[in-house]
């Protein structure tokens, strides 16, 4: 019997085979109900998980997006760089909602994403001179001291020295990157924070090892996607953590072979936000109609994605370099009512045939793709929930994409909502 996401069993991980804004959160809250665990592995606020089921309508950034499954334990890793206000934010959001987060685990060897790190952000950005599209949220900041070997760890909120390791670092800061931080201010906020997140502060490896050793479902929840990995994707415009399975290694000490189902996940279409290449680029109605139709509209930043056609060759390297044994397809109904579809098939430089080139931005800028054109369809699609009923050219585009990946499509996504999905 061909096998299922509907019923998965054993170890997940679902990770971005593009640029990230591809529905992670709107998969995960579908693979959670058959989860024991669901843990986040990189990424910080700068990532926003949409989710949207019977609770309501959420944007995630810290807070997994399993959460909704009151059953299981939701753990963020200790590679998350972790934004305490955001998380707040989140909790008092999911509080108005009657959602429980009583199952949650933060990592105390985390790295804390300070009022610092924010102020940091903003001024690289501002004098670079290319600028790679920070969402300003001080992720790449907090990632470059935990490098470094500095800065605060979630562990040090519930340490009795917190105060003097916060006034000696403020001290630093200012110092460094000539900030005028008040460390009592800071305190005093962190003091508030600290008191609502101090119960839910814990070490997260020993979990995870435990719940492989008890044949426990496991969910690994990625953020961004893998061409926005700081050593895979298209530096400099990438994210300042790993977005693929590596990953998941990183954060939990969980070898990649022990991963039994690594889900790589797209839109029907490409988009980017922010700085950077995108060689499938869309320009005129159909990439308005996208942008319409899918509000394409970030959820961290606010800012429109820019469309471009699905680009099979980025995907096949991420396939390749992770090791995808199945994909996931989210906003296909977006693209009912466009005539001409296309996918890209072959990059072209300098006449000749290339390949993906990792941590190369300009490769990419100079690249030519070759398109393979697909007739549309016009019908709505939204309640179709068997492959076989979906309309002839929507079926045969995602025919195409199977066989240019040689790996199955087994969850495509009909609509926003939970349900609104074709298991295949």
């Amino acid at each position: 019997m061909k096998s299922s996401l509907k019923n998965w069993s054993g170890t997940a991980v679902v990770l971005g085979v593009d640029w990230g804004d591809s529905g992670k959160g709107r998969l995960i809250d579908d693979l959670a109900s058959r989860a024991d665990i669901i843990a986040r592995y990189n990424g910080g606020s700068n990532t926003g998980h949409s989710v949207e089921n019977k609770h309501g309508k959420f944007a995630l950034h810290i807070m997994p997006s399993g959460i909704f499954n009151s059953r299981a334990k939701c753990l963020v890793g200790r590679n998350v760089a972790v934004d305490m206000e955001s998380l707040v934010a989140e909790m008092n959001m999911l509080d108005i909602a009657n959602v429980s987060y009583q199952n949650l685990v933060i990592d105390k060897q985390a790295s804390l994403t300070m009022p610092w790190h924010k102020l940091r952000d903003g001024i690289r950005e501002k004098f670079r001179k290319n600028k790679v599209g920070t969402t300003g949220r001080g992720v790449g900041p907090t990632y470059a001291d935990r490098t470094e070997r500095v800065g605060l760890l979630v562990g040090d909120l519930i340490s009795p020295d917190f105060k003097k390791k916060l006034e000696e670092e403020v001290k630093i800061q200012n110092k460094f990157f000539d900030l005028n931080l008040k460390a009592s201010e800071i305190y005093q906020n962190y003091q508030k924070i600290t008191k609502r997140v101090k119960k839910y502060i814990g070490k997260t490896t020993s979990i995870i090892t435990d719940a492989k050793k008890n044949s426990k479902n496991i969910l690994f929840e990625g953020a961004q996607g893998y061409f926005l990995d700081i050593d895979s994707g298209t530096y400099p415009f990438v994210t300042s953590s790993n977005p693929g399975v590596i990953g998941v290694w990183r954060s939990f000490d969980l070898h990649p072979a022990e991963i039994d189902h690594v889900i790589g996940i797209t839109k029907a279409y490409t988009t980017r936000v922010g700085s950077g290449p995108m060689p499938t680029k869309i320009e005129g109605l159909a990439a308005k109609h996208i942008v319409e139709v899918g509000q394409e509209i970030g959820v961290t930043t606010g800012r429109i994605r820019q469309p471009g056609w699905l680009d099979m060759i980025l995907i096949k390297a991420a396939i390749d370099a992770n090791k995808i044994t199945a994909l996931a397809v989210t906003k296909l109904d977006v693209l009912s009512g466009i005539k001409k579809i296309k996918l890209c098939t072959a990059y072209r430089l300098n006449g000749k045939k290339v390949d993906y080139l990792s941590h190369d931005a300009d490769f990419l800028e100079k690249i030519k793709p070759q398109f393979e054109e697909h007739e549309g369809w016009g019908e709505d699609i939204s309640q179709v929930r068997k492959f076989e009923d979906l309309p002839k050219n929507a079926k045969s585009y995602i025919n195409s994409i199977e066989s240019f990946t040689n790996v199955e499509i087994k969850f495509i996504s009909v609509g926003p909502k939970r349900g609104q999905v074709i298991y295949k």
